[in-house]
This record gives structure tokens, sequence and C-alpha cells, in this order.
């Protein structure tokens, strides 16, 4: 049964080439989804084929960022009332969605639901896409332990403000723990003074060396900038509701960096099926 179970995972990974991008920080309010949305939103301009999978169970409001108003969620799977690939959306901006909902039910399904089984079936959604941008809650969530694992990159989203340091540190030993070999992105967002983000970066690069044994690969400031709040309110991502801003250009190098990275550096194809064998038991790192 087992040798059955890696060998449907060897052919339908064995070829693949997705990279899974996983958005993570330490507090709320730091402006995660709001860069995970816009790097998607950017990477679709690019033509590539993008998911965003939000899984602030309860708590997910990408689909407000992106204007939509899904009429289905995880949850529907979970109850059995459609399959997963049904529960994912298209939106305006050529990106796809698959939310686990705004409501504290979804967040109950969601702990109690995101099984192996469930996991198994959201990479087999996964590899038709050319980047899934997994946007998790603040903190770390142990449920979420598969993907921390999977992403080829890990952004860590903060801001110069001391508790959002703080947090943000307490997210890269926890990393740590799990032994993560995705490369490690630093965005310090909402940016007013220049010489406040790069005391934010010295702190940051120092422990991501001592906890993780690397080094931060790129490092993005993203300005801080009222049409922000503007473009939240009419449910449009900043990208698109003002593309000439400082901030979208800010944006759209984060999305332009990452798609040169992967061109010029793309890792073996079989690196999403190792990762779904040590994930999924078959073989150890």
């Amino acid at each position: 049964m087992i040798k059955d179970q890696a060998e449907i995972l060897r052919k339908n990974f064995s070829k693949n080439k997705t990279k899974i991008i996983l958005v993570t920080g330490g507090k709320g309010g730091v402006g995660k989804s709001i860069v995970s949305v816009n790097i998607a939103v950017n990477l679709a301009k690019l033509n590539k084929r993008i998911l965003i999978f939000d899984t602030d169970a309860g708590f997910a409001n990408a689909s407000i960022l992106l204007g939509v108003s899904p009429s289905v969620s995880i949850k529907d799977y979970f109850d059995k009332k459609l399959s997963l690939e049904e529960c994912v959306i298209n939106t305006p901006y050529g990106i796809k969605l698959l939310s686990t909902g705004v409501d504290i039910k979804d967040w109950i399904a969601f702990q109690k639901n995101f099984t192996r089984n469930a996991i198994e079936e959201f990479f087999n959604i996964a590899k038709e896409h050319d980047y899934v941008i997994i946007d998790v809650s603040a903190g770390y969530n142990e449920n979420l332990r598969p993907f921390y694992i999977a992403a080829d990159t890990i952004l860590i989203v903060t801001t110069p403000e001391p508790t959002a340091i703080v947090n943000a540190y307490t997210v890269v030993k926890a990393l740590s723990i799990l032994e993560v070999e995705g490369d490690v992105d630093l965005v310090i967002n909402m940016v007013r003074k220049k010489t406040e983000a790069e005391t934010a970066e010295k702190v940051l690069r120092k422990t991501i060396k001592e906890y993780l044994y690397k080094d931060i690969r790129n490092v993005f400031y993203i300005n801080f900038d009222h049409l922000v709040h503007d473009s939240v309110k009419s449910q449009t991502p900043i990208s698109s509701f003002k593309p000439t801003s400082i901030v979208s250009q800010n944006l759209m190098k984060i999305a332009e960096k990452i798609e040169d990275f992967e061109f010029t550096n793309n890792k073996s194809n079989d690196n999403l099926l190792k990762k779904l064998l040590v994930l999924f038991g078959f073989y150890n790192k």
C-alpha cells in the first residue's frame, strides 16, 4: 500500500516545475496578504499561471483584496459537497484563489480536517500552475507544516516597527525547528525612513544566519503609501489600482526578481516530488 502511494506521487510529480512561495510574518497588520496578492497579480502580468492559497482560515481576506466574493470555500470540500478543485475560483486578474473562508466555522473545519489526503489533493491542483502563493496566518501554524517544508521560497514580511521585528524573529526560530530548505527572502513593508528599514534588515539577517544557517537571498523595501489604504477600500490590488505608484513599482520588483531567479536558477524537476515523499514519510531527508 505504501509502495503504491509513493509510486502515485512519483507519477504525478516527477516532471513538475511548480514553484511554491510561502508568505509569512510574525504578526498581523504588517501587510502580508497585500504583499501576497500583489505578487500574484504581478506574476500573472508576466504570463504565469498563479494559484493563491489563503490559509488564514476564519480570517482569509485575499478574496476581499481581489474584489471577489467566493460562494465556496475549502469547507465545502470538507463537508463533501465539492471536490477541492471545485473550490478554486477565478478572479478578474488572471489568477486563481483557494480560500479557507472568513467564518469561525471555516476555522474549525480547517483545523480539524486539513489532513494528509487534503494536502495530497491540494498538490495535485498546485502542479497545474507555475507558482503557488501560500498566504499563511501570522506566526506559525503546525497544520501548515507541509507547506513550510515544501516551499521553494519563504517570504518573511515585517515592518520596521520593533514589535513586528521581534515577532518575525520568533517565526524564524520556529522555521529553524523544521529545518526548512527553501530560500529566504525578506520584505520590509511600510517603510517611512530608510534607516529604520536598514536596522530591521540588520537584525533579521543576523537572526536568520544564526537559526537557519543561511543568508537572506533578497531583501525588499516597500515604501509607506496612503494609496495602499485607498486600494484596500476599493478592493483592488494596488498594482492595478495605481500601477505607476512607487509602492506598485516596489511590488513589481519583487515579482520580477522571483521570476528572474527561478529562470536562471531552475532546480531539478523532481524537487517537489522529493519534498512530498519526505512529507508523506516514504523516506527521510
